[in-house]
């Protein structure tokens, strides 16, 4: 079968929740998210649940419930099936359920910034995947095709199977299903749970929303209540009427057994609400074949776990490709290990409402077919809700005849052995999957099937896959049917902005369930003229046993990124192209973020420069969003023959600003690979004004948000003699630091600690406005420690410098060191590091701002209350000491004494100990001595 896999072209950490593509507030239930917490002992459970509690609350939201999804989860975690590695643990997956009304993204990225919730999902409803059939469809036979009758002389009876059917419910009363009604002997309807499996007198199957999605009372009556809910009626007979027994209608396996489970409201035959809990429930009690004739836009972790641990249980899911006659991915059918149905007509041409892809397995008849209805009626129904049944029928019959096959080894004995039909469907080649469904074939042929697991790749760009750079293919397969030798894989595309060297790979020879890895190399160029972020679809072709079997599947992978991922130390992370550091995109994708010691620190550091209240040019996260000033000039590129292991240059204005500044800025990265240079990245901002007048008063910094561990119990405290923000984990005491150096001294410094768990932050109400980033970044030294009492908080800081004025196409340079380190002296040391190493780089920016000799400069704000900062530049390393003396001449501190190298200074003063009055401070470095005076006010 085929095997979605997404391709790694974002290999960010836990990012910023967005609606997939398609979904609307119709595709979910209200006010309801699936939470997955991290592994935790059953005693921890409740505070957990208080701190996700607490998250929410935060937004204005109010939790009503959170309960575990399947509270029986642990009965079944741990069984394996033939070539699967363990069953996904299911046992801290929540429902929360809340009252507000932010919107469900707003709430979901709330739950994210818990480091306890590995994923939060809105609960999707999906739709019944079938079209109406009107009077003049005429009844249409398909056995023929399907060389049905043929299959029958070979084998019929499928009594040993069970088909799940996930859908609306059933007739259990209909003529030709009653027979083939699965029954749970085990718990038979007397008010108790016999068979302890958490589902009482679940005898007929499960009802898991009752008459209403907005009551949701689960019951053991998966009848159906009315014609207009009959969609599984037609489904179930598709897959199993009773056969033989001169009524209606026939199914490909006679007497396979029908698990009916009910994810439909009473009320509404077509919404699918608990598709997935539907799916854990049929692979928790036998069901081997689970056929799922819906489908819809919304994709997403928690489906993705429930097929990975229905097929590790040796179930076939099997789902319906959709019915939009597009391209698009629709789930469960796009997911990983599920085997996908399209729709074809009986004379084996794409239905029109069929959809088509790469991720279809197969086809099968589904325009006009005729079968159950409710109330012992027939008629037909067109879809790929129709087809899909259709082939687990089949599989079923597969099933009875291969009893040891698991799900995965069913599906590719189906799809190995359908009938090719791209000839009568050349738009669509390669997209109605491996052919048409031929039953005869399944049952009489031995095949052999090789699919790749995964294709791991390489490159010379650390992951960008840029233009002109070779990539390196290495391949993961497995056999699941037939052993197979004189296997070959060879690769191609049709795509003109790729050169595929050495294509074809000799294998060998693989038996039944073996596994090769690093199977390889094929190198791919990406040639110079390739579009930047180009989908490139490469075709795997294998060939064996002499030529008797050839097959095929594909495997798309973007390349020309416009970001480049630097690895050449003990920091991993990313230039963008757009002055984001660590990823490009705002949803904390497309890049590595910032990783020490294998543990992810980074959620966002975003570029902000301003020039007032109303005009700061950035792109950090605004209200319910992020702000996108930036727009690409030059992509992030590689810098040849640097005297560093990594250098790296982009550049980008701010033209997509609603009001911009008028800036152009390049952007550069450098790394180092030994000690004690291998901690950290320096990031230089090369900013130039592009206007006709000088600009003044430019404030520029980085809005960053660490997440260290626990990320709601962090602290943050800014060290001013060597201009380093910082954060850390308050409780877990032996967790990295990480922080970010300013290293440019031509301005005063500014930091600014926030936490929008704090009433009247700049982050409280989660909007981040213009006025609020220009406060942060013109404020100078708000405070030194923030989060350092308690548990402390989920914390984000700007650390930048200004103002500077810019003349008329001048430029400034600002640098950063972005830093980790195994405690705070580790992290300062690098911090020194940084700064010495960034002295000697070479080609750095002149900069009109730098101040040429000693100064010590007015503190501000004067006068002052609480807080006042004392800046000065120093023109070379001196002997440096700063006092501050009342009007009697009295030294009341000394702020500073000791060496300092060249550089600009700010130095902060608390004042809340002085009294009101005139106070005095002085700057002796060398043979250079000033006094200034400053006010002290309440």
């Amino acid at each position: 079968m085929a095997f979605k896999q997404d391709d790694p072209k974002s290999l960010g950490t836990k990012g910023k929740f967005i609606l997939p593509k398609g979904v609307t507030s119709k595709d979910y239930l209200p006010n309801t998210l699936i939470v997955k917490f991290k592994k935790s002992e059953a005693k921890q459970i409740n505070n957990i649940a208080s701190s996700a509690k607490k998250e929410l609350s935060a937004n204005g939201v109010a939790i009503i419930s959170l309960s575990k999804l399947f509270s029986f989860a642990s009965k079944t975690t741990g069984i394996q099936s033939l070539g699967q590695s363990s069953t996904p643990d299911l046992s801290d997956l929540y429902i929360a359920k809340y009252e507000g009304n932010q919107p469900i993204v707003t709430v979901i990225n709330a739950l994210l910034k818990d480091e306890q919730i590995l994923y939060a999902e809105p609960s999707y409803i999906y739709r019944t995947s079938f079209v109406p059939s009107d009077a003049s469809f005429s009844l249409q036979t398909y056995f023929n095709r399907l060389q049905v009758t043929q299959a029958w002389d070979v084998l019929r009876d499928a009594s040993s199977v069970i088909i799940g059917i996930v859908d609306s419910g059933s007739d259990l009363q209909h003529e030709d299903l009653a027979s083939n009604i699965f029954l749970n002997m085990a718990d038979p309807v007397n008010g108790i749970d016999d068979d302890k499996d958490g589902y009482i007198d679940n005898y007929l199957g499960w009802d898991f929303i009752g008459n209403s999605a907005s009551t949701m009372i689960e019951d053991n009556n998966p009848d159906v209540t009315s014609d207009t809910t009959d969609h599984g009626v037609h489904v179930s007979g598709i897959a199993s009427a009773v056969s033989n027994n001169a009524k209606g209608v026939a199914s490909i396996a006679f007497n396979a057994k029908l698990m009916i489970i009910k994810v439909g409201a009473d009320n509404n035959g077509r919404a699918i609400y608990k598709g997935y809990e539907g799916i854990k429930y049929a692979a928790d009690h036998g069901a081997k074949i689970i056929n799922c004739s819906w489908g819809g836009p919304g994709g997403g972790q928690f489906g993705q776990e429930m097929i990975d641990y229905a097929v590790a249980k040796g179930s076939l899911v099997i789902a319906a490709a959709g019915n939009e006659s597009t391209e698009e991915p629709g789930y469960p059918a796009a997911y990983k290990g599920v085997f996908s149905v399209a729709s074809v007509n009986n004379s084996d041409i794409k239905s029109s409402f069929s959809n088509y892809g790469y991720t279809v397995d197969i086809s099968a008849p589904g325009s006009s077919i005729y079968n159950t209805l409710n109330g012992n009626k027939y008629g037909s129904q067109s879809g790929t809700s129709m087809s899909t049944p259709m082939v687990a029928s089949a599989a079923a019959l597969v099933k009875a005849k291969y009893p040891n096959y698991d799900g995965q080894q069913i599906g590719e004995v189906l799809r190995t052995t359908a009938d090719p039909i791209d000839a009568t469907n050349p738009i669509f080649a390669n997209k109605l999957g491996r052919g048409r469904l031929n039953v005869f074939n399944a049952l009489t042929q031995t095949t052999s099937s090789i699919r790749y697991q995964q294709i791991n790749i390489a490159d010379q760009s650390n992951g960008s896959r840029t233009a002109g750079n070779d990539l390196t293919l290495n391949f993961d397969l497995k056999s699941f049917l037939a052993p197979i030798s004189g296997l070959t894989l060879s690769l191609s595309s049709t795509s003109q902005f790729v050169q595929i060297l050495d294509p074809i790979i000799t294998v060998g020879s693989m038996g039944t369930l073996e596994t090769k890895n690093n199977i390889g190399p094929v190198r791919v160029k990406v040639l110079a003229n390739a579009p930047q972020n180009h989908d490139v679809t490469f075709k795997l072709s294998y060939i064996g046993n002499g030529g008797n079997y050839t097959d095929a599947e594909f495997y798309t992978v973007t390349v020309n990124l416009d970001y480049l991922n630097i690895t050449v130390n003990k920091v991993s992370t990313t230039l963008s192209s757009n002055g984001r550091v660590g990823f490009s995109k705002a949803d904390a994708g497309g890049g590595l973020g910032f990783i020490y010691k294998d543990e992810p620190m980074l959620y966002e550091a975003a570029l902000m420069i301003g020039k007032s209240a109303t005009q700061v040019s950035n792109n950090a996260r605004n209200e319910g969003n992020y702000s996108e000033d930036f727009g690409k000039l030059i992509s992030a590129a590689k810098v040849s023959g640097s005297t560093a292991a990594f250098e790296g240059v982009a550049t980008f204005s701010d033209e997509k600003a609603t009001s911009p500044i008028g800036l152009k800025v390049k952007s550069r990265m450098l790394a180092y690979a030994t000690a004690p240079d291998d901690k950290y990245v320096i990031v230089e901002y090369e900013i130039t004004n592009t206007t006709s007048t000088a600009l003044q008063g430019i404030y520029t910094g980085m809005f960053t948000d660490w997440d260290l561990d626990e990320s709601s119990a962090n602290a943050t405290q800014y060290d001013a003699a060597t201009k380093t923000a910082y954060a850390y984990a308050r409780k877990n005491v032996g967790y990295p630091y990480a922080g970010v150096r300013l290293l440019s001294n031509s301005a005063p410094a500014a930091y600014y600690p926030m936490s929008y768990q704090l009433p009247g932050d700049p982050l409280a109400d989660n909007k981040f406005t213009i006025a609020e980033k220009y406060q942060t970044l013109s404020s100078g030294i708000r405070t030194t420690s923030f989060g350092t009492t308690g548990n402390g908080y989920d914390i984000m800081y700007t650390i930048g410098s200004g103002p500077y004025n810019i003349p008329s196409n001048g430029s400034i340079a600002i640098a950063y060191a972005f830093i980790s380190g195994d405690n705070l002296t580790d992290l300062l040391n690098s911090g020194n590091a940084a700064l010495a190493k960034y002295l000697t780089v070479p080609n750095k920016p002149t900069d009109p701002n730098a101040l040429k000799g000693f100064l010590l400069k007015q503190n501000y704000p004067n006068p002052a209350k609480a807080l006042t900062n004392i800046p000065f530049n120093l023109a070379e390393k001196s002997a440096t000491k700063l006092t501050v003396t009342n009007v009697a001449g009295k030294i009341i501190q000394t702020l500073v004494n000791e060496t300092l190298n060249a550089g600009s200074y700010s130095i902060p003063f608390n004042l809340t100990k002085l009294t009101p009055g005139v106070y005095f401070y002085e700057l002796r470095a060398g043979s250079y001595h000033k006094t200034l005076k400053l006010m002290v006010v309440k």
